[in-house]
């Protein structure tokens, strides 16, 4: 009998950008000698996440993945999570420490890579300066799984919003759409207000069903334990703050008066150090059980993830009972063999508005490129523009034009380097002995 001890995966974690892993047709090295099919292979097995992102175990998870025998181990995809194991039948394990109590596993997400908000759709940083501590946040309660196959760890991609600023480049999926839903991407910030069609254009057009990417659904605040709300706009002298936990339990209740009579209550410090760390969402009530809901806020707490500012937090939690469905390690009708379920985080790649530099206006046409101004006497009329935003891919694209005596020619790729936002939309530019922008 072997005494070596045995371990099984108990989950794993794939992050994947599509800047690297697009399956977008028409893209560039689609020839005999080079199959586009061999290049996307190529790109899926020389994917490696930690040149973009890195992801390591907080704290107290470390100590619990010890405790409970299990063994964190990041791979080139994202990572997994493997314990003891004792064996069931051929190839059917159960874990060797019985999982009989709840728990959460949680792992910080820091950018490695600081062009990452260049090619990925994640919203840009310039609009929070100045503003709250942002966190994105991804868990498998979430219960996002496509086609009964892909267990993603984000938000559904959510319907359109008309309460919502969209960001060039940000997405929303018609559900209603007939036969099937579709994806449309913003081609320059809009809203709050009605749904133009002239700021969206449909994408992924031949998937079904289509991808769910990470959105800023997926974006909370962090908060340490002790921390201020300013309720001042409420004008109330009596506020109530229920403080729920992830399964929207009540973890705590908070009340607050005001110290002088007849003078409302301008902040209010809340203090959750006996709480542990995690995601909380709060609700607000006045005097009399009315609900204030400009007061509400969904935050993650943790006192060294406040300070560390991680770029996401992971959160995978065990439930014994068998809850959390098809996200669940093991299966409690089976004597609670390991599932070993990979779950999904996917980012969509950034589309741009392409615009080339030339010293004079180049002789050449493209369906792919226009003139940024028809005026032949504008300064403007030596910048070509792509006729709409293209996704940013390692890979490159076709960008054909023909030339003035008839010859056909690709043009380049921008770097991702280069991105600029400019009037509401997000531009890649690349100098083509012209200098670069922006147009006069």
């Amino acid at each position: 009998m072997s005494s070596l001890f045995q371990y099984r995966p108990l989950f794993s974690v794939q992050l994947l950008i599509d800047y690297y892993l697009t399956e977008e047709a028409g893209l560039y090295q689609n020839t005999p000698e080079n199959l586009m099919e061999d290049v996307l292979e190529n790109q899926v097995n020389t994917y490696n996440i930690e040149r973009d992102l890195y992801i390591e175990p907080i704290d107290t998870t470390k100590k619990l993945l010890k405790d409970n025998r299990l063994i964190f181990k990041r791979n080139s995809r994202g990572f997994f999570v493997s314990g003891q194991v004792s064996p069931l039948a051929s190839d059917l394990f159960t874990p060797f420490i019985p999982l009989d109590e709840p728990f959460s596993l949680q792992f910080a997400v820091y950018i490695q890579n600081p062009y990452f908000y260049n090619f990925t759709n994640v919203r840009l940083e310039s609009d929070l300066e100045n503003k709250d501590q942002f966190i994105y946040y991804f868990s498998n309660r979430v219960n996002n799984v496509v086609n009964n196959e892909t267990l993603y760890l984000s938000s559904p991609v959510s319907d359109f919003n008309d309460s919502y600023a969209y960001e060039a480049s940000e997405i929303f999926i018609d559900a209603d759409a007939l036969p099937n839903p579709i994806m449309l991407e913003a081609i320059e910030n809009n809203g709050p207000g009605a749904f133009n069609a002239d700021n969206w254009r449909e994408i992924f057009e031949d998937v079904n069903p289509l991808f769910q990417f990470v959105t800023n659904t997926d974006r909370i605040v962090s908060r340490p334990s002790i921390f201020k709300i300013n309720v001042e706009n409420v004008a109330e002298e009596i506020l109530v703050f229920f403080i729920n936990d992830h399964n929207g339990n009540l973890a705590k209740r908070i009340r607050y008066n005001t110290p002088d009579t007849g003078t409302p209550l301008i902040e209010c410090e809340l203090n959750l150090r006996m709480l542990d760390s995690g995601c909380y969402h709060i609700e607000v009530q006045d005097a009399i059980g009315n609900s204030l809901p400009e007061l509400s806020l969904t935050f993650f707490m943790d006192d060294n993830i406040y300070q560390q500012r991680p770029f996401a937090i992971i959160e995978c939690f065990h439930e014994p009972d068998g809850s959390l469905g098809e996200y669940r390690w093991l299966d409690q009708n089976n004597q609670n063999r390991l599932l070993s379920p990979e779950y999904t985080i996917r980012w969509k790649n950034r589309a741009t508005w392409w615009r080339y530099y030339y010293e004079t206006a180049p002789d050449l046409t493209s369906s792919v490129l226009e003139n940024l101004d028809p005026n032949v006497n504008s300064p403007n009329n030596r910048i070509l523009i792509s006729t709409s935003p293209l996704a940013l891919t390692q890979i490159g694209r076709e960008i054909p034009v023909i030339l003035g005596n008839g010859d056909s020619q690709l043009f380049p790729n921008p770097d991702i380097q280069m991105i600029y936002p400019e009037n509401g939309r997000i531009y890649s530019e690349l100098n083509m002995g012209g200098g670069l922008g922006p147009p006069e």
